[in-house]
């Protein structure tokens, strides 16, 4: 009896073992998708916004077919197609849009992400020193998450699940298992985002050079068609179905901006710059060389810094360095390749800087095995005691009342959330209106942040909107044309964040919180 009594407690302790392991996984995930999570939770739903005005104008105007056209920067026919059939969804012939149905799509956008990140994370080396860092650049790196409050966020969820993929097999060793198969899915995804397509040739030219030595010449014959045809696919794609060729100096602008407007302050320089610092202490080094590279990483980002070039691409470069030195090719190629997409977009976009600062974030990680050890000492009581300080501080922010420093870092988010609100108020009274037959004007331009990067970074007076695409869905949906022809040309003016306009009279305005006051004007002219 003895014997078995002693058998029955140690596969309880096995059992409890393995469940207290279970728990740990899940609070250190939990951990490693809470700092984008809290500000998506703090500020979800998003009113339209952005190029949301062009799509609820085509899909009102235009035949579905038109979603297979070149509409985009780059030809992305699936992702097109899926996102038209998303937006009829919303309901878009009701205006202002209906907020569940926007919860929804853009919960569907952050569930999608979220899984990106468990296949990250479920098979990282060093999981806990992983969880904590990609908790940091989430919370501080946000920008580059914007899509997540909108609908055609759904672009992008494959790049993410290819990014997670292709981290998820090289964790756990499988990629030469798996890598016939996600070869074809790769190539098809061209279809959707050229991004996926780029970051899985990226990668498997990587793990190609890896592997040529162990490969017989068949296989590395095989290899290399692979990587011809992701190529071809993606540079007809990219290339040939291009709207028009864009200049050198605006990708290399769109490149840099891209990166600036992930970095959008002074406490995002200084995290980029400690980083870099821990990536520094995380690799191998004797206690000289480490010396002389932290003096080193201290120069270069004083001197980006005084520049006014990004200290995020301090931390990239040093992350390609550790990565080259332990000669992991297929991460440092799949790195490498994602920190160049923001010079194949040219746009300026933050989205297009993302994928290369998650993988920062897991290269800074790899094998910080004093990280990790650092962590585990740590009671996971204490952590999810943690997560359950922020659930309760997001329930505290979104019932109005103000937290101490948090309210005031979280402002720029809340206002342009606000202002996305005020946007849809204002066409909807313009619309029922005696002026809605009136053209638009705007005094600031939302345009993409390469055209307009002092605008992007602050934007006091930005409409949350570019006025093409507000002036768009305006004069071909919401614009009354009855009225137009009664009422003459006449003009009205929209501002935001409390901006008022010379020889103008306000004839509607709404209050706001942390955006200011949004405003319709006529010219005295037209009173």
């Amino acid at each position: 009896m003895s014997a078995v009594a002693t058998e029955i407690s140690e596969i309880k302790k096995v059992g409890l073992a393995d469940a207290n392991a279970c728990a740990q996984a899940m609070t250190y995930f939990i951990v490693a998708v809470l700092g984008f999570s809290f500000w998506f939770f703090l500020a979800v739903p998003f009113a339209s916004h952005r190029e949301t005005y062009w799509w609820l104008a085509m899909v009102q105007t235009k035949p579905f077919s038109q979603a297979f056209g070149i509409i985009s920067s780059t030809y992305r026919p699936v992702a097109q197609a899926v996102t038209w059939a998303a937006f009829l969804l919303v309901g878009p012939r009701t205006f202002p849009t209906s907020l569940v149905r926007q919860s929804l799509l853009q919960g569907l956008v952050y569930g999608f992400f979220v899984l990106a990140w468990w296949l990250m994370y479920s098979t990282s080396p060093q999981r806990k020193c992983f969880a904590v860092l990609a908790c940091v650049t989430g919370a501080v790196f946000f920008s580059g998450y914007v899509h997540l409050f909108h609908i055609y966020g759904l672009m992008y969820v494959p790049v993410m699940l290819m990014l997670g993929t292709l981290l998820h097999f090289y964790g756990n060793g499988t990629f030469e298992k798996h890598q016939k198969w996600l070869a074809v899915v790769a190539v098809l995804l061209v279809l959707w985002h050229p991004f996926a397509t780029a970051l899985f040739v990226a990668f498997y030219f990587g793990f190609c050079v890896e592997a040529f030595r162990q490969r017989n010449a068949r296989e590395n014959i095989q290899a290399g068609i692979i990587l011809l045809v992701g190529l071809a696919a993606i540079a007809a794609m990219a290339v040939i179905f291009a709207r028009s060729p864009m200049p050198l100096h605006t990708r290399i602008a769109g490149f840099l901006v891209s990166y600036r407007t992930n970095e959008v302050n002074v406490i995002a320089s200084v995290i980029a710059f400690l980083m870099a610092q821990v990536t520094v202490f995380s690799m191998a080094l004797s206690a000289r060389s480490r010396v002389v590279t932290v003096l080193l990483v201290c120069v270069l980002g004083a001197l980006l810094f005084w520049n006014g070039v990004p200290v995020v691409l301090l931390w990239i470069g040093t992350v390609l360095g550790k990565l080259f030195r332990l000669r992991s090719w297929s991460l440092f190629f799949l790195t490498l390749g994602a920190s160049l997409l923001p010079f194949g977009g040219g746009i300026g976009t933050p989205m297009y800087g993302l994928f290369a600062i998650i993988l920062a974030t897991y290269g800074t990680a790899l094998g910080f095995i004093q990280g990790d050890q650092a962590l585990a000492a740590i009671d996971n009581r204490l952590v999810m005691g943690v997560i359950a300080a922020v659930a309760v501080l997001i329930l505290i922010m979104r019932s109005g009342i103000n937290a101490p420093m948090v309210t005031r870092l979280a402002t720029p988010l809340l206002a342009e959330r606000e202002r996305s609100y005020q946007l849809e108020k204002l066409l909807s009274w313009l619309h029922d209106s005696r002026y809605c037959g009136y053209r638009l004007a705007f005094t600031d331009d939302a345009a993409s942040p390469v055209d307009s990067v002092e605008s992007a970074m602050s934007r006091r007076y930005r409409p949350p909107a570019s006025s093409g695409d507000i002036e768009l869905f305006w004069t071909t949906v919401l614009q009354c044309r009855a009225a137009s022809k009664n009422a003459g040309p006449g003009t009205v003016a929209l501002t935001f964040g409390g901006q008022t306009l010379e020889h103008s009279q306000s004839v509607f305005k709404i209050e706001g919180k942390y955006a200011g006051e949004a405003n319709v004007w006529i010219p005295d002219l037209q009173r």
